[in-house]
């Protein structure tokens, strides 16, 4: 009957959906956020993508989590504003460009070569925006880093994050930056809150949380330290910035 055959259609859609629900939950298992979504850094908007194999840095997931690191630096106190407001306008540029094809500017990658065919092979707005962006992220990188690094093996004797910071800006922006721009960040680096305050901040204000911030915050660092890898990696194959120099 017809009722017979409305309803064996509509058990086959609802079968159909219920078997690519299950397929996508199987292709995330290892792309999953922390167990615990009750962190800073246990929120989905702010997890960079997790990258599958020649696909591409998905670009609207990127820019979400470029967002979350922009607000966490506010965490940091006034001093830092100008990091964060650097780390967000060139959000915002890379944003508008994307907007003007969703679609057609899915990664990061396309986005890239749209914007250079468009500029006749040099900088626009969105790559130049991206390239400070990705400057900006490997500094945030190694800063998240080395606070981890130092939590797991001394905590009692690296509260302040004055070193910190100062090796993860040696190691990053400081061979961009010219002699001004060298002279405030020194200032930056000297008005480092201590760690026990950036903790409190990434628990939403709870104590007794530094355990489960930093055990989030490592889980972030596996997708983080890939996408800034991939990142690098193309505007130095596309000859738009140079490789950080080896140590001799």
């Amino acid at each position: 009957s017809y009722q017979s055959e409305s309803l064996l259609s509509h058990s086959n859609y609802l079968f159909a959906h219920f078997c690519s629900f299950f397929c996508y939950l199987q292709a995330s298992m290892a792309c999953v956020a922390p167990a615990e979504d009750h962190t800073y850094f246990a929120k989905k908007e702010h997890l960079f993508p997790c990258l599958e194999e020649d696909t591409g840095i998905p670009t609207e997931q990127f820019l979400s989590a470029c967002q979350g690191l922009a607000d966490f630096v506010g965490f940091m106190g006034a001093a830092f504003s100008p990091v964060k407001s650097d780390i967000a306008g060139n959000v915002t540029k890379v944003r508008t460009r994307w907007l003007k094809d969703p679609i057609g500017q899915d990664t990061l990658q396309k986005l890239i070569d749209s914007d250079l065919k468009e500029n006749g092979g040099k900088l626009g707005i969105a790559t130049e925006g991206l390239l400070w962006l990705k400057r900006g992220l490997e500094f945030m990188l190694l800063m998240l880093i080395n606070m981890v690094r130092d939590f797991r093996t001394d905590k009692a004797k690296t509260e302040s994050l004055v070193s910190v910071i100062n090796a993860a800006y040696e190691g990053s922006l400081k061979r961009h930056h010219n002699f001004i721009s060298k002279q405030v960040f020194k200032v930056v680096i000297h008005a480092a809150p201590y760690r026990k305050t950036i903790l409190k901040a990434v628990a939403e204000g709870r104590e007794g949380m530094d355990e489960i911030c930093i055990g989030h915050i490592e889980e972030h660092l596996d997708n983080f330290k890939v996408n800034v890898k991939t990142l690098v990696d193309y505007y130095v194959a596309k000859g738009l910035d140079t490789p950080f120099p080896e140590k001799q």
